[in-house]
């Protein structure tokens, strides 16, 4: 069950069902010194807490391909730290509307079908799956740029919304080898997420590309489940604002894991503790810039949840239909 995702790594034959819940819950805590120009003379600081979760459904619909339907929900919530008023920062979360944004509790919906290349069931073997998708997304978006990058009068606004508001597309790849001897599982994927065009707000979304790696030992009779350790490096290319760049849009982030899984009846659970590092560019969605003293630490909590129905969809099932 690699992190994040644990329906990564599993194929599943003609006729199965896959149920999965993913969530992930993330704090920031983040400042960056008085913006030079700015009337705002004082450091700005805050949290950022994210609660997010993710349900799908994985269908079997032959030997070779899968389908993966998913719908995200959650919540992100600000909590202003500074000593003086601002009119971009508040406490508040994106369950509520603003004057440039719109609330809500459903994130973006995705659809993914992936190609079994190999696909060595239960047992030592390896899988390699290749997939694409589409990301839809919600209405719980910004309906205006943040930064005023045109020149705008400054406004009340909000710097962040639980969906981008973008059509996108999705490309991965996944490998994984499960083995006899320590470490039974590992392997891991490369990701890809693409904006498919200008949302009607005029924002373009960043290019996302992700590889992550995974090994996960034998069951440790103390704890009576598996331990994992996990490495991902995420970079997002520059974002726009009606054909402007976006401030810190553009960043590499290394994150680094562990935790554990543990075998339940036809059901796999996953807890695991990951700590990113921004190794360049800034904190997405704040308004400093380049060179501009910030500071940015974040940790984040998984959980994962899979189970694989002993219901065979008949008319999906080859050796039904003999």
């Amino acid at each position: 069950m690699p992190v994040g995702n644990s329906s990564s790594g599993v194929g599943l034959w003609a006729g199965q069902m896959m149920f999965t819940m993913d969530n992930t819950n993330q704090y920031v805590d983040w400042w960056h010194e008085a913006i030079p120009g700015s009337k705002e003379t004082f450091s700005h600081e805050g949290t950022l807490t994210s609660i997010l979760i993710n349900p799908s459904i994985t269908i079997g619909l032959t030997n070779y391909w899968n389908i993966t339907l998913s719908q995200s929900f959650g919540n992100r919530f600000m909590n202003w730290e500074g000593d003086s008023l601002t009119i971009h920062h508040r406490d508040e979360g994106t369950h509520t509307d603003f004057k440039n944004a719109i609330g809500g509790l459903m994130g973006d919906s995705r659809i993914t079908m992936k190609y079994l290349v190999f696909n060595d069931g239960q047992g030592a073997g390896k899988r390699l799956f290749l997939g694409g998708g589409l990301v839809i997304p919600s209405t719980s978006t910004l309906k205006s740029d943040p930064f005023f990058l045109n020149g705008e009068p400054k406004e009340e606004h909000r710097h962040f919304s639980l969906s981008q508001g973008v059509y996108k597309g999705v490309l991965e790849i996944q490998f994984f080898k499960k083995r006899d001897s320590n470490p039974v599982f590992l392997g891991g994927t490369v990701t890809s997420d693409f904006p498919l065009h200008i949302n009607k707000y005029g924002f373009k979304s960043s290019k996302l590309y992700n590889v992550s790696l995974n090994a996960f030992t034998k069951e440790v009779s103390k704890i009576k489940g598996s331990l994992g350790l996990s490495a991902s490096l995420r970079h997002t290319t520059k974002s726009y604002w009606n054909d402007v760049e976006a401030p810190n849009s553009e960043a590499t982030i290394l994150t680094l894991g562990g935790g554990g899984i543990w075998n339940l009846s036809n059901s796999v659970l996953g807890l695991n503790f990951q700590k990113p590092f921004f190794l360049v560019g800034g904190f997405s969605g704040t308004e400093s810039k380049k060179g501009q003293g910030q500071k940015v630490s974040a940790f984040q909590v998984s959980v994962s949840y899979r189970k694989l129905f002993d219901f065979v969809i008949p008319w999906l099932d080859p050796l039904n239909n003999l």
